[in-house]
């Protein structure tokens, strides 16, 4: 896969991923007694027992012999059913927005004959890019079902991704040495279905492998105690079950619904793939998850007289599966089956804590534990006023899922100084975390929001003496507690520690590669060591009209360990999207808040104005220790979603400037609110933008250029 510019940066060095998991819709008329996502009908039992007790022993038995023959009762013949479903590749950084590159929609004819024959033919199928990225084919385990719980030994992706790993249902219960895994049973639920006089039983079994350092599978299985029949079948996999060094990790996910009473079948699947940069941590990954659904069963259906004759996978002629009509627009399951929405990633924390359970402390992911590390293209090589021309480096060990080393450093030409940054990061009781990290002559800006890109900000101060930062020289220790995780409603992190504020001197006056072009002065501030504690809660919600939105909420206390600089900060920010069912038209909602209360220091004010908060505006020519700012942004495809309109309402007001910060700093507050309005044109899926500007009290006219914020935290 090769991608184009202006993502070349970034998106270069990642590779094609997997697939995740999703929830099940039947297709057609006809459905199953039940399906395996309504195990909530009826009572749960407590069925948790011990690793290869004698009742997982006998029920992985059953298991084992039932499996080759599902369907042994003589009145099932045959049967055809059709899935559909989804192919999602989409980029997923480990903090931030996921951004979907490209979605594919497939639907399958699924024929089956006794006592073994399967063929499948895909019969529809299209797709759509959203961000530049070359075409490429899947493999066919994206695109068709696997049977029967996968074949005696496991593969992924035509054994590109996943191969060699024996299938828990099919290895023999040995023991000693010879053991490939270990069974425990770890839950009950008993279903009651109308029609049906005797209850169904299910028990979840949990599996891990013996040696998790050979090909194997790890998670649950879900069978039907009656018989050993699969009910549900979600496993990951040991680092030596991968492929291709690119992986980071690789789920699978099947299960079945009931029909007639008696006959579990196909009912979903989900396959999910994650990669990164296999010598190189980003700290973001790609990801191709595989959701399909099946409906539409008619069961002892005559078949073609050709059904035999025909390849296991076959394809319609290219017209046909333009043709074919589905049932739901190309983009509306984006939510439901996991790519966007609430509580839809996992949580990395929840992952590295089964990995320890599961795999005695080893790590999950296929990658190297020892990489170079470049949290964003800035990282690399950047320019700016204070800091002169900076070059860097850093590196990331994960020794195991419980701790995670990440390094950065370089130097500062310009200022003459080392910059350096470390950050250890864990786990603690059940996917809790906690991360510890040091910083030396780090740059936290002065503004209420980002003015730009990084990479997009030392451009500009290159060559046109434009830099878009005003930062404050900071050495800083410090921990932090996070409790909750991205799988639940909200994370709530406690912090503490100690920094130290200095000025940046002797910045540089011009532009390396423009000297007439002169840089605004650097913001003093007033230095001096600080302790902090402080505590932030962040989350996801469901906004009215089917928004999806996200906020996070935080308190910081601060005082001057030489008496001066008391006082607490309080920060807010709140951001809601609107799509429309084909994401060819978005709305968007954005607030943010900044309050100090307390000696009014320099650094504890915010600078707004312009680029990054009220275009229209000078840039950053007001300030306050109060300030807000408020967004409403539509956008939509101009017919082609290469090419975006894009309008905005803007609105910002600061209070509560110190007349000392206002000499000093020569600013201003804004006198009440200052509404500005924006229009413009994305060009490239909506990576470049082009934005005219114009502020509506006692503002002015501007030309902007940008790229989606999306990508800030990447450049």
């Amino acid at each position: 896969m090769i991608l184009h510019r202006p993502l070349a940066l970034v998106l270069c060095l990642l590779s094609l991923g997997g697939v995740d998991l999703g929830h099940p819709a039947e297709v057609g008329a006809q459905t199953p007694d039940t399906v395996a996502d309504t195990l909530d009908q009826g009572p749960h039992g407590t069925a948790r027992g011990e690793w290869n007790d004698a009742r997982v022993r006998d029920l992985m038995t059953r298991a084992h012999a039932v499996r080759r023959g599902i369907i042994d009762d003589g009145e099932l013949e045959s049967y055809r059913a059709v899935t559909q479903g989804h192919i999602y590749f989409f980029v997923d950084p480990d903090e931030g927005e996921r951004s979907l590159i490209r979605v594919d929609q497939v639907a399958v004819e699924l024929l089956w004959q006794a006592p073994d024959v399967v063929r499948q033919q895909v019969i529809g199928e299209r797709s759509e890019v959203r961000l530049p990225v070359r075409n490429f084919d899947y493999y066919l385990d994206r695109l068709t079902l696997v049977q029967y719980g996968f074949s005696d030994e496991i593969q992924v992706g035509a054994g590109m991704d996943v191969a060699g790993v024996p299938n828990p249902l099919a290895v023999a219960l040995l023991d000693g040495e010879d053991r490939v895994y270990d069974y425990r049973m770890v839950d009950t639920v008993t279903l009651t279905l109308v029609g049906r006089s005797d209850p169904i039983r299910l028990v979840e079994v949990e599996v891990r492998p013996v040696d998790p350092r050979r090909p194997g599978a790890m998670g649950t299985v879900l069978l039907d105690e009656k018989d050993g029949s699969l009910v549900r079948m979600h496993l990951g996999f040991t680092p030596a079950s991968y492929v291709d060094r690119r992986t980071d990790r690789i789920e699978v996910e099947v299960d079945y619904g009931l029909w007639e009473g008696r006959y579990w079948l196909p009912n979903r699947q989900v396959v999910q793939v994650r990669r990164e940069v296999p010598d190189l941590d980003l700290g973001v990954g790609t990801v191709i998850r595989a959701v399909l659904r099946v409906g539409e069963y008619e069961l002892n259906v005559e078949l073609p007289p050709e059904f035999e004759f025909r390849p296991p996978v076959s394809r319609r002629p290219e017209f046909a599966l333009r043709s074919y009509v589905f049932d739901e627009p190309l983009l509306a399951g984006l939510e439901r089956d996991g790519v966007e929405g609430l509580e839809a990633r996992p949580d990395p924390r929840r992952l590295r804590s089964d990995a320890l359970r599961r795999l005695a402390g080893e790590s999950a992911s296929g990658l190297a534990p020892l990489r170079l590390h470049l949290p964003r293209a800035s990282s690399l090589v950047r320019y700016n006023r204070a800091e002169g021309l900076y070059l860097g480096l850093g590196t990331t060990l994960a020794p195991s899922p419980a701790l995670r080393l990440r390094s950065s450093g370089g130097f500062a030409l310009g200022a003459g100084r080392p910059v350096l940054g470390v950050e250890a990061d864990g786990i603690w009781g059940d996917a809790r975390g906690w991360t510890v990290e040091a910083a030396w002559n780090d740059r936290p800006d002065l503004g209420l929001a980002p003015a730009a890109a990084p990479l997009l900000g030392s451009l500009g101060a290159t060559f046109r003496g434009e830099d878009y930062l005003d930062p404050v020289r900071r050495s800083r220790f410090g921990g932090t507690l996070v409790l909750g995780g991205r799988s639940e409603a909200s994370e709530l992190r406690l912090h503490a520690g100690v920094r130290r504020d200095r000025d940046w001197s002797d910045g540089a006056d011009r532009a390396p590669l423009d000297r007439g072009s002169a840089f605004r002065p650097l913001r003093p501030i007033e230095e001096g060591t600080f302790a902090e504690m402080g505590a932030g809660v962040s989350g996801s919600l469901r906004t009215p009209g089917g928004g999806v939105g996200g906020g996070e909420l935080s308190l910081r206390t601060a005082w001057g360990l030489d008496g001066e600089g008391q006082g607490v900060a309080g920060a807010g920010r709140f951001r809601s999207t609107w799509h429309s069912t084909a994401r060819d038209r978005d709305l968007s909602l954005g607030l943010l808040g900044w309050a100090w209360m307390g000696d009014p220091l320099p650094q504890e004010h915010r600078l707004l104005g312009g680029r990054g908060t009220v275009p229209g505006y000078p840039f950053r020519e007001w300030a306050g220790r109060r300030a807000g700012l408020i967004s409403l942004e539509a956008a939509t495809d101009a017919g082609t979603p290469f090419f975006r309109v894009r309008a905005g309402l803007h609105a910002a007001a600061s209070g509560g400037l110190d007349e000392q910060v206002a000499e000093v700093w020569g600013v201003t507050g804004t006198g009440g609110v200052r509404p500005a309005a924006t229009l413009g044109l994305g060009v490239g899926w909506d990576l470049l933008r082009i934005d005219g500007a114009r502020g509506l009290r006692g503002g002015e006219w501007q030309l902007l250029f940008s790229v989606d914020p999306r990508w800030w935290d990447r450049l």
